[in-house]
């Protein structure tokens, strides 16, 4: 049930989000902009940025998790110190295919992973 909580409060945080950015205000704009002979082209373009979007606020699959678990083990294994992890764990391939609120919803929920696995590491490490 916690965890059903956590993802709610999750999807009103990022609904929140949208608002504050004012991406229905740009899409409202995008909209107008479009020509009516356009007006398919828009709403497939609509539809697949939507989905990218349910997308990265699902839960992964159990085997991209245990791929960037190794990620952030050879991260914090390594004698030298990480600047920037996140910016090492990023899929430049998806990176570059999003809008600027999806990068930066992107960016989070990343952090987010990687503080899990980190604290999942030293719990490892310490055999707690």
């Amino acid at each position: 049930m916690a965890h059903k909580t956590g993802e709610l409060k999750k999807r009103c945080w990022l609904a929140k989000q949208r608002l504050k950015m004012g991406y229905w205000e740009s899409l409202k704009q995008e909209k107008n902009a479009v020509s009516d002979s356009n007006a398919i082209t828009f709403a497939a373009d609509r539809i697949a940025r939507y989905r990218l979007d349910a997308e990265m606020t699902d839960s992964r699959a159990p085997m991209q998790d245990d791929k960037m678990y190794r990620k952030v083990c050879d991260i914090l294994d390594s004698d030298e110190v990480a600047t920037n992890p996140i910016g090492q764990l990023i899929d430049r391939d998806v990176y570059d295919t999003l809008d600027a609120a999806a990068k930066q919803r992107y960016v989070l929920e990343l952090s987010d992973k990687f503080r899990e696995l980190k604290e999942r590491y030293y719990r490892e490490k310490t055999g707690a």
